[in-house]
């Protein structure tokens, strides 16, 4: 059977010299793998180029239960999350695109989670002037489609944020997973904050590089990660 559905591009794979297999995240199945033909063909109606990671395809799809393998039958628009000429974008962009990639496993539709991530990609392509603080704050707001965002039960008391718990606690910077007041301020301010104003929080360079440490260090406690995530060592270098 036939489906029009829309699917965010998270990876693609040489199967032939004339075929590939992309992991889609699509809004009617979830994650999904799909064996694509002939994609150097010139009667082809899928091109290679509409697989490009973090392409967001609107598409005609097979949907056979029995069958982990899907096929594309036609690519019906397609629309790029990378910035031209916006190297500090991109590094975000590839950064998201890991994080998304190693994250989602699941072959359920999650409505709520593919719009999240359509808003969030769009905002930062459109998005003007800075962006240094947008990954930090995605990567804490996508905690509550994975089932670990942290408690907002920050106060003048319980100031200290405790990455094994996923709450603030009143104890004082003495255990391995606890984060000092300052870094904690910046989780609380981070929870709080909107993609659209995320230049408002004032963050120094070397608070920002801690900061993403500690929140991949947050994901591996909470069992959110297939594997390390690499390529925030890009970030570190803009």
């Amino acid at each position: 059977m036939l489906h029009a559905v829309k699917g965010i591009v998270l990876r693609t794979t040489k199967y032939s010299d004339n075929s590939l297999i992309v992991n889609v995240y699509t809004d009617r199945f979830g994650l999904q793998s799909y064996l694509v033909r002939g994609t150097h063909s010139k009667t082809s109606r899928v091109k290679s180029n509409y697989f490009r990671n973090l392409m967001l395809l609107d598409m005609v799809v097979t949907k056979v239960e029995k069958h982990r393998l899907e096929s594309i039958k036609e690519i019906t628009g397609a629309y790029s999350y990378t910035a031209e000429f916006d190297p500090v974008k991109n590094a975000i962009f590839f950064f998201l695109n890991e994080v998304i990639n190693k994250t989602i496993h699941e072959e359920e539709p999650n409505q709520g989670l593919f719009e999240f991530l359509v808003n969030a990609l769009n905002l930062l392509k459109l998005k003007e002037g800075s962006v240094a603080n947008f990954h930090l704050i995605f990567i804490l707001k996508y905690t509550q489609y994975l089932g670990f965002f942290p408690t907002g039960n920050f106060t003048r008391e319980k100031k200290y944020f405790d990455l094994a718990e996923g709450r603030f606690v009143q104890e004082e910077y003495k255990r391995i997973h606890h984060l000092n007041e300052t870094m904690s301020r910046h989780f609380h301010d981070l929870m709080n904050s909107k993609f659209e104003v995320c230049e408002q929080l004032i963050i120094t360079n070397v608070e920002r590089k801690a900061i993403l440490l500690a929140l991949l260090d947050y994901y591996r406690l909470h069992k959110a990660l297939v594997s390390d995530i690499t390529s925030y060592l890009l970030l570190e270098q803009l």
